[in-house]
């Protein structure tokens, strides 16, 4: 990475993989509910679902910054692609929507309207969370993802978010505190 990005754009970084990685941390807040851990199947069906509106979303957000000469701007749209042609089981997402939703008030939608809905949702945290200054290393870490296939790009962050979370759970039982893990342990 560029060193001239500080801890605070480290950390924003941190955040923006964790939500490519997984749409329930983007959904949550607008949930006000506490998430169940996600499974393997829940996690790469969530990425599958949300990493097409995230990657557009950071294309139309970074535009102004990057200019049309851009990874987002030039190639975005096709790795945006790559990821809504994967095959996928929408049963999990159901099942991460039912984690995600444990009132039930977005029961019975189908993948359209919670396409919608995640997008509204994605757009949102975008908006908060996303700082110009960011693009550029968003554009690059991207345009270095590119040649991977969407799954294996789907499954280096599974790993990534494995050891955050582990690295939570140790924090949390210096200090006593919980830990709340965003992937269930495999068995």
């Amino acid at each position: 990475m560029d060193n001239r990005h500080g801890t605070g754009e480290i950390a924003m970084i941190s955040r923006i993989a964790a939500s490519l990685a997984l749409a329930a941390i983007v959904v949550q807040p607008a949930l006000a509910a506490p998430m169940q851990c996600a499974t393997s199947a829940e996690f790469h069906a969530g990425a599958r679902f949300v990493m097409p509106i995230l990657i557009d979303g950071a294309s139309r957000k970074c535009q102004p910054a990057l200019g049309n000469g851009s990874y987002l701007a030039t190639k975005g749209p096709a790795l945006s692609q790559r990821f809504a042609a994967m095959p996928g089981d929408d049963s999990s997402i159901t099942a991460l929507v039912g984690k995600l939703d444990p009132k039930g008030d977005l029961k019975g939608l189908d993948t359209a309207a919670l396409k919608a809905f995640a997008t509204v949702a994605v757009s949102k945290g975008m908006g908060d969370d996303l700082k110009p200054s960011i693009c550029p290393t968003i554009d690059k870490v991207l345009a270095l993802l590119d040649p991977m296939p969407a799954e294996n790009t789907i499954s280096l962050v599974e790993v990534i978010l494995r050891k955050v979370d582990d690295d939570n759970v140790s924090k949390a039982a210096k200090t006593g505190k919980p830990a709340k893990r965003i992937l269930c342990q495999e068995s």
